[in-house]
């Protein structure tokens, strides 16, 4: 079954007993540490204090290079049946938390699939295969991460890269891709040294 291919592509650092009512999967190229503090821990206070279920394991899903694709939470719930307002209530709460467009609740039995988020997001990867002719005091990421942000009026809650063998990649969310392409691709063209950045939609 793909969901349980997938599962086992998982690196998670938490216990998986595979009992779970729905797989909470999160179009959000965070890491581990950050997932757990941005999603994980709020969505296991919430289940609690509304008595819905608890978190039963969960994961980020790399691709084979290592960028992170998107990372998933697993849900057990009280109740046997399951109840559609409760899975809206996690919904809004994981948007409110910063859930980007893409992401999906998938109910194991049924392996219905049901689409959430609001936030848009856009990655930055950058050349580094020249690094060494670069200034590195300029290459800086850093002063990119922050300056982006600020243009695109982000506030960065978590540290969103990835770093290869040739490409970093910077993940920022938003309102909008469109205005964050826009100002992203005004701050680009004023460093010539990022000029070859490709910029892409990832939610």
């Amino acid at each position: 079954m793909l969901l349980q291919f997938i599962s086992n592509l998982f690196e998670s650092n938490e216990p998986d007993q595979n009992q779970y009512d729905i797989v909470i999967q999160i179009n959000d190229k965070v890491s581990p540490a950050d997932k757990r503090n941005l999603y994980l821990l709020p969505l296991n206070d919430f289940l609690t204090s509304k008595n819905y279920g608890e978190i039963s394991g969960g994961g980020i899903l790399k691709e084979e290079p290592g960028e992170i694709i998107f990372c998933d939470i697993h849900v057990k719930f009280h109740q046997e049946k399951i109840n559609e307002n409760i899975l809206k209530d996690i919904m809004i709460y994981l948007e409110d938390c910063g859930a980007p467009k893409g992401s999906k609740i998938i109910i194991e039995k049924t392996h219905q699939e049901i689409p959430f988020g609001k936030n848009e997001g856009i990655a930055i990867y950058l050349d580094g295969e020249n690094s060494e002719e670069k200034n590195q005091e300029t290459y800086n990421l850093d002063f990119v991460q922050s300056e982006i942000s600020r243009r695109t009026n982000t506030t960065q809650s978590a540290e969103r890269f990835w770093k290869g063998n040739s490409t970093t990649g910077l993940y920022f969310y938003g309102q909008s891709y469109e205005k964050m392409k826009d100002e992203i691709s005004h701050f680009m063209s004023s460093y010539p040294l990022y000029k070859s950045a490709r910029i892409a939609q990832i939610a």
